[in-house]
């Protein structure tokens, strides 16, 4: 016997008689349309369960009642046409997303009817990985087409008419090339320094009609490939160079070196707001003065953006100064280690600079790569989305990047580097005891002894002259997330340099002579496996050895000291087996201060070492700056490269003390006993 009560037997019944209503209903309707699809059809486009077979959706069944006997009989009235039912059911979305060159991936749901157009495109492959369909970018037209009619079921949004815009011309099967270009016009120093990935990157430049954006990773010479591409448009200077104000100088510098041909009276530094904007070929300037003084230098032809992510947030007073001047200018430079592809917003500003067309609206290029979503105070694109996709297109466009590891055959396994600190944070104006110590130091009446104890204290003095100086180069570092070592040796240097990452609450480790063993564990473990530590702070003579420090590709030295040997075993603390990349080594030296002595005297002292065979070290091939004598006119200047004695000066040179064996050995014993004490 059934358990079902009377209610219950008679709500089913309802139930069945209304059900069976619905579909009579719908199937008069259906008969009752003049034209456009069949009955089956206008069924089928109304029915939810697109996933089962087609076969199984056209075979309609008029309804039956509860006996089992058909009740429907075809309504043969001329009705008025009934609107379609809105489509109720759950739309099946997804994307289309650029893979490569030549191909599109579309990412979404199972279908049946979808799976079938899929299979009927010319070239489809199915990634199992993904569980995503490819397709070659020819077929992006008829594969939109196709689907259409499954609407609105499914949906499918196509790739961007901007996308599709950059890659419709090209080639199946023909890989992205760097035009070959003539460079005859480019300063003939320069050239001969390049290395070929660094020749690759000024051809692109001028391939891209001296607008690009160069993001090579850090140390492979992003400096020098803008001014290649910079010379070649000679022509169109003045030159406008805007850096961080702690590189002034070192771009300064690196003119000197490579552009030869450009003298030194025709370079000016802009340092206030006081400052002339005269005639100067080259202008060289910090953001903030360019945003103070921007339309003064409306004249320049070409510009050189160093470090251009501080142009990353559109909204800022800097960003909105600089941007008029980088579309306008005729030729424009960006140079960035961190293009911050992960969060690809701080990149519209950057790309809008060197290309407006290319991303005409800021909310389509935040909603396919930011992950756009709206919310109560407006847009939120502080996320990212189809970062593989903008990668691609900025590599075809107007971005060249290259990381170490891919051109590692390339690079010496250390590159080392001087940077001059910014002279105006180095205390010597008016620095009465940094000259007093100065001048006791190269008093002719000294002894050995003493003078070594005169140039401690002067080596005192300058840590003190130098902190405000390290610190805002170190600051540069932060701001540009980098993951450092920085080696000092007096302690007010490292309590100094502490208190500043303090001040901005930036993690770090320290290693010093009060530093006990499992403390120098612990923090070598934090700065290896953590990467919100960016910093570790480390004393040059207590922490030179016993430590593996892989997790940092660059090694600054807030300070030198007098022992070559200690310097590269200091190095080595990031240089050592297990480190995958290059290892950029920096070397902070300021002008007029105890630097100009150590720098020789390291140098000096390894020359010896080479050729005793005690070292394979030397700094012949750094690449050096010039140590600013501010009290001198730049045709005076004292040059780091001065002291840099190259092996073929020495050989040619018969006179030089170098040769003369006996001094060699003397300064080899002195510098052994200075070792041993």
């Amino acid at each position: 016997m059934s358990s079902l009560t009377d209610e219950q037997r008679r709500r089913m019944e309802d139930n069945r008689r209304k059900a069976l209503e619905k579909r009579a209903a719908a199937a008069a309707r259906a008969v009752a349309l003049p034209s456009g699809p069949s009955t089956v059809q206008a069924v089928t486009n109304h029915t939810p369960s697109l996933n089962k077979p087609l076969q199984m959706q056209q075979a309609f069944r008029p309804p039956v009642n509860s006996l089992g006997s058909s009740n429907f009989k075809p309504n043969t009235e001329v009705r008025k046409p009934v609107p379609q039912t809105p489509f109720t059911g759950k739309t099946l979305a997804g994307t289309c997303v650029l893979l490569s060159r030549e191909r599109f991936m579309v990412d979404i749901g199972y279908n049946q009817q979808l799976l079938a157009i899929f299979r009927s495109i010319n070239g489809h492959q199915y990634e199992s990985q993904s569980r995503n369909w490819t397709f070659p970018l020819a077929e992006h037209s008829n594969l939109i087409t196709a689907v259409a009619p499954l609407r609105p079921a499914v949906s499918i949004g196509p790739l961007p008419g901007f996308v599709l815009k950059v890659f419709r011309k090209i080639q199946p099967g023909v890989p992205r090339t760097i035009p070959i270009v003539s460079l005859d016009g480019v300063d003939k120093a320069l050239l001969a320094a390049l290395m070929p990935f660094q020749v690759e990157g000024v051809m692109f430049g001028v391939s891209r009609n001296g607008r690009c954006l160069i993001g090579d990773d850090m140390g492979l010479g992003k400096s020098i490939q803008a001014l290649g591409i910079a010379h070649y448009y000679r022509k169109e200077w003045p030159l406008l160079i805007v850096c961080p104000s702690s590189v002034r100088y070192a771009w300064r510098d690196s003119i000197w070196k490579w552009l030869p041909t450009v003298s030194a009276a025709s370079i000016s530094i802009i340092e206030s707001g006081r400052d002339l904007i005269d005639f100067a070929e080259i202008l060289i300037t910090s953001y903030d003065l360019l945003q103070k003084r921007s339309s003064e230098f409306s004249h320049c032809g070409v510009l050189i953006m160093d470090e251009s992510h501080h142009l990353k947030n559109h909204k800022t007073a800097r960003t909105k100064a600089a941007i008029p001047l980088m579309q306008n200018a005729k030729r424009l430079m960006l140079l960035s280690g961190t293009p911050a592809l992960s969060r690809p917003i701080e990149l519209y500003t950057q790309i809008s600079a060197i290309d407006r067309n290319l991303f005409p609206y800021l909310n389509d290029f935040g909603v396919r790569y930011c992950n756009g979503k709206k919310n109560n105070w407006g847009w939120d694109f502080s996320g990212s989305s189809n970062m593989g996709e903008l990668q691609l297109i900025l590599e075809e466009t107007l971005m060249i990047r290259r990381l170490k590891s891919e051109v590692l055959q390339q690079l010496p396994s250390k590159l080392r580097k001087v940077m001059v600190l910014d002279p105006s944070l180095v205390r010597t104006k008016n620095n009465k005891s940094l000259k007093a110590r100065a001048v006791a130091f190269t008093s002719s009446n000294l002894k050995s002894a003493e003078r070594r104890g005169k140039l401690l204290e002067y080596y005192a003095e300058t840590a003190a002259a130098k902190l405000d100086a390290v610190n805002a180069y170190i600051k540069e570092l932060i701001e540009d997330e980098k993951k450092f070592i920085c080696f000092a040796h007096h302690k007010s240097m490292m309590d100094g340099i502490c208190e500043m990452l303090e001040q901005m609450k930036t993690h770090y480790i320290r290693i010093d002579g009060s530093t006990t063993a499992q403390d120098r564990q612990h923090a070598v473990e934090t700065f290896q496996h953590r990467d919100d530590v960016p910093v570790a702070v480390l004393s040059i003579t207590a922490a030179n050895s016993g430590i593996t420090l892989t997790a940092a590709k660059l090694v600054i030295f807030a300070e030198l000291y007098w022992n070559p040997g200690i310097l590269t075993q200091a190095e080595d603390r990031a240089h050592r087996i297990g480190q995958l990349d290059s290892v950029l080594v920096e070397y902070l030296l300021a002008g007029g201060t105890a630097d100009d002595v150590l720098w020789t005297m390291v140098q000096d002292k390894l020359n010896v070492l080479n050729r005793a065979g005690l070292s394979k070290d030397n700094f012949c091939n750094v690449d050096a700056t010039t140590l600013v004598q501010q009290s001198t006119s730049p045709e005076k200047q004292t040059k780091i490269d001065d002291f840099f004695l190259s092996q073929e000066k020495m050989e040619d040179d018969g006179d030089s003390e170098y040769r003369d064996l006996e001094k060699d050995q003397v300064l080899l014993e002195q510098l052994l006993d200075e070792s041993f004490n």
